[in-house]
């Protein structure tokens, strides 16, 4: 991937709630900005089977209401994208369970908010130790080795 230029990075981070033409369009103008990477999973304007009192509020839901669709849009970015541009998984991830299923969907790295604020700043550790036994466990000597592994359904 040619590089966007001098300076910092330039992450663009994406609603889940989109359909196949607008992660299409996204896809192309990433690429054509030389945008670094895609954050997929921003937060949702949906409301997922919520059980909450608070379910008919408006703005943006995040944390684990948010996991499988956030999931179901990386892999659709991934397709989108052929691997072409880095993609940052975020929305739901509470474990090295969902880190690991993210990674083999096709995203580089995880980004974890809500879980943080909940579980506190040992979650990061947490999550590295069962990446690393999964990673073992499925056979794979490095994390990036495992980027994208996931079969198609």
């Amino acid at each position: 991937m040619e590089a966007r230029g001098a300076g910092p990075p330039l992450f663009l981070k994406v609603a889940p709630d989109l359909d196949p033409t607008q992660i299409d369009a996204i896809v192309r103008v990433a690429v054509a900005r030389k945008i670094d990477a895609l954050i997929v999973g921003n937060t949702t304007i949906s409301r997922p089977s919520l059980r909450s009192k608070h379910r008919g509020e408006s703005g943006g839901l995040s944390g684990a209401p948010l996991k499988r669709l956030a999931l179901q849009r990386l892999r659709d970015f991934r397709s989108a994208t052929g691997g072409v541009l880095p993609l940052i998984a975020a929305g739901g991830i509470e474990n090295g369970v969902d880190a690991f299923d993210r990674i083999r969907a096709g995203a580089s790295l995880v980004q974890i908010y809500s879980a943080l604020v909940y579980r506190g700043p040992g979650l990061a550790r947490e999550i590295n130790s069962e990446l690393r036994r999964l990673l073992a466990r499925h056979g794979f000597a490095r994390l990036t080795d495992a980027i994208g592994t996931e079969k198609p359904a």
